[in-house]
């Protein structure tokens, strides 16, 4: 169950919305970070590690806590799909870890949650992976700020300079089946955020980090999630592809 619950939190980072804020702010940190995008994908691939932590959910107004959940994923993407290669490894309170990988590549996700060469599993997936984390990297693109230059530090041992870039708040639905197999709707909410985000000299995003609050509206439950997401080695052949040995094949 833990591979499941791995891969239903990748589905749902990303939550951040995409809509711009009205501000002014600085307009040489807003330039840097409506271009960063570009600039990080021209480099045609990097290595990319994430984790997070996520603390409930939790009843509202109860103290009824569920284990928090650590992640780690692992791995490489080629911006151009975007594909990548993820190993993800899961953790819920005193439980064992859980270790899977997933591919994405095309349309599709290939999921092995075992050692077995022909575990894989395949499924569509037609959404555009959020590689920074919280956001969709099309955030950076379309905020209008306020965006705050806030002082440089050491990332991948190499300066970076850190913006704090305001995100407005969202809400997600998901398509769901309940108990009795009838279609239920799930809706996330994700409520107004401040995303860290590092560049480096170049221009190119190395770092991001984000506490979004999400309030899960069927159980009216609250999950707090703390990730931080680094981008390295930059422009490297990568080897991503498609595996062919499925499971039933």
């Amino acid at each position: 169950m833990m591979v499941i619950s791995a891969f239903v939190g990748l589905l749902l980072t990303g939550c951040g919305s995409a809509a711009s804020t009205n501000s002014s702010g600085s307009s040489a940190a807003l330039r840097r970070i409506n271009a960063a995008e570009g600039v990080t994908e021209a480099a045609g691939s990097a290595h990319l590690v994430t984790s997070s932590d996520t603390s409930g959910p939790s009843s509202t107004g109860s103290s009824a806590t569920d284990a928090a959940i650590h992640m780690t994923s692992m791995g490489d993407i080629r911006f151009a799909g975007p594909d990548l290669r993820l190993t993800t490894t899961a953790q819920s309170g005193s439980s064992a870890p859980s270790t899977s990988t997933a591919i994405y590549v095309g349309k599709y996700l290939y999921i092995n949650g075992s050692s077995d060469q022909h575990g894989w599993v395949r499924a569509p997936y037609h959404q555009t992976y959020p590689y920074l984390g919280a956001v969709q990297s099309t955030a950076l693109t379309t905020t209008t700020g306020p965006v705050t230059a806030v002082g440089s530090e050491d990332v991948n041992g190499q300066p970076a300079t850190k913006y704090l870039v305001p995100i407005p708040g969202s809400t997600k639905t998901i398509a769901l089946t309940n108990s009795k197999n009838q279609p239920s709707d799930e809706h996330l909410h994700t409520a107004p955020f401040v995303l860290s985000v590092w560049l480096d000299r170049v221009g190119r995003i190395v770092r991001t980090q984000a506490t979004q609050k999400v309030t899960i509206s069927q159980a009216s439950r609250v999950a707090v999630e703390k990730s931080t997401t680094t981008l390295s080695d930059f422009g490297e052949t990568i080897q991503i592809s498609a595996p062919t040995n499925l499971v039933g094949k």
